[in-house]
């Protein structure tokens, strides 16, 4: 079911259907189910498409929101929402990916492994449990998106647009068809989040919990 989904997203892509996104319902999804949903609405109906040909995609598994303690001049954790998945999109820009030397092909963890091309330009994401290929180190090299290698002991510099927006997508973790987007320059975590009405994971019973955080917590 997963490879059908993948090919029916990416063949509509590629033909231009872009008012089309198919999300098929499952028992249990997997985290490239959400990345697929993602890539295929960000592609359809997001104006920051247009602005990048590169885009890197991330997955926070368990949304955490942070609050600022102003007596404190600091972030703080405030909320652990179980129930909600976030999956960003953001254009690399003039950003690029550094790795060491023991990034090579086979390797896991080492660099991002997955990637997906369309309209001529790559979206790619880590998967810890996929290695690294020949051909995606070489479509890395062609969109010249990764740094010189670094030696060990190396700390690479960062560069920080404080201006630049990414696409912030929300999810009820037991449904890809439960979303919500936000694209704004804030950082996941440190706004409120878009209310969503979610089943409530390993409950008996057909209960709506909305995004209604596990737990809460507050440090003095």
């Amino acid at each position: 079911m997963r490879n059908i989904f993948l090919i029916i997203i990416i063949s509509c892509l590629l033909s231009g259907c872009k008012s089309l996104i198919v999300i098929p319902q499952k028992e249990a999804y997997q985290t490239e189910d959400f990345i697929n949903v993602v890539i295929s609405d960000f592609v359809a109906k997001c104006s920051l498409f247009k602005k990048d040909s590169v885009f890197e995609v991330s997955v926070e598994d368990t949304l955490v929101k942070l609050s600022f303690q102003s007596e404190q001049s600091r972030w703080v954790l405030d909320t652990v929402y179980q129930n909600i998945l976030v999956v960003d999109i953001c254009g690399m820009e003039d950003d690029k990916e550094w790795y060491y030397p023991d990034a090579v092909i086979g390797s896991k963890g080492k660099l991002p492994s997955r990637y997906v091309i369309i309209e001529g330009k790559l979206f790619f994401w880590d998967d810890d449990n996929y290695p690294l290929t020949e051909e995606a180190l070489s479509v890395f090299k062609r969109y010249n998106i990764l740094t010189e290698m670094l030696e060990e002991g190396m700390i690479p510099e960062f560069t920080i647009n404080d201006a630049a927006k990414a696409a912030h997508y929300y999810f009820c973790r037991g449904d890809a068809s439960n979303y919500k987007r936000v694209v704004t320059n804030i950082a996941t975590g440190y706004y409120d989040p878009p209310k969503l009405k979610c089943k409530c994971i390993g409950s008996s019973i057909n209960k709506l919990c909305n995004n209604y955080p596990k737990y809460t917590r507050k440090l003095d």
